[in-house]
């Protein structure tokens, strides 16, 4: 088959299936949840989304070309309507249709002869012309190894859902990047004491 193989179905395989789509060029698109959205879908098995997580970016500076978030949006997006728009989007250009999903691959490798083949857990080997992997950065978490004799939990931001679950607890939040403050201003609400750690000031 000469096509593309779209995998992952979150905004960048979103948008590629609808750029090819637009030109009429024939694509195979394939993601390994039972939905489309990526990581912006917290029901996604090994999403690191949670509850208060809202999208970075101002409403009126993203999204699609051609297909702006709705006017009612707040400015900064929480990650429910974020994943509502990237379903809407794919409704709305018909590439919800064409997305096989609980497709998992496993494996893609050169055939030798310019193409790839692509292969997935149900035992199903496919060849494209070209793949686009769209499949996302942040789903398998780096846990650093600690010095010392530390006895309690220690998690990644992977695992955390809700401020609910730092009830009651004493909470030292490492890093400060996205999740890092979001997670800080949760335990701040939420934990009997909680503290930010950063290696910069």
């Amino acid at each position: 088959m000469s096509d593309t193989c779209i995998i992952g179905a979150g905004p960048a395989g979103l948008a590629t299936a609808r750029a090819l789509k637009a030109r009429g060029l024939p694509y195979t698109h394939l993601e390994r949840h039972t939905a489309l959205g990526g990581l912006w879908d917290i029901d996604n098995p090994g999403s690191p989304m949670y509850e208060s997580a809202h999208f970075i970016s101002s409403r009126t500076l993203s999204g699609f070309s051609g297909y702006p978030m709705p006017d009612d949006y707040p400015d900064y997006p929480n990650h429910r309507q974020i994943l509502a728009y990237l379903q809407g989007f794919a409704s709305r250009y018909g590439l919800d249709e064409a997305i096989t999903f609980g497709a998992e691959v496993t494996e893609v490798e050169p055939t030798g002869d310019g193409r790839w083949q692509v292969s997935r857990a149900d035992g199903t080997v496919t060849e494209h012309a070209q793949v686009v992997a769209a499949s996302g950065v942040q789903w398998f978490p780096t846990i650093p190894t600690l010095p010392g004799n530390y006895t309690g939990e220690v998690r990644h931001t992977v695992t955390y859902r809700s401020a609910d679950e730092l009830a009651g607890r004493r909470v030292l939040v490492v890093g400060a990047g996205n999740s890092g403050c979001d997670i800080a201003c949760d335990a701040a609400r939420s934990a009997d004491h909680a503290v930010i750690s950063l290696r910069r000031g």
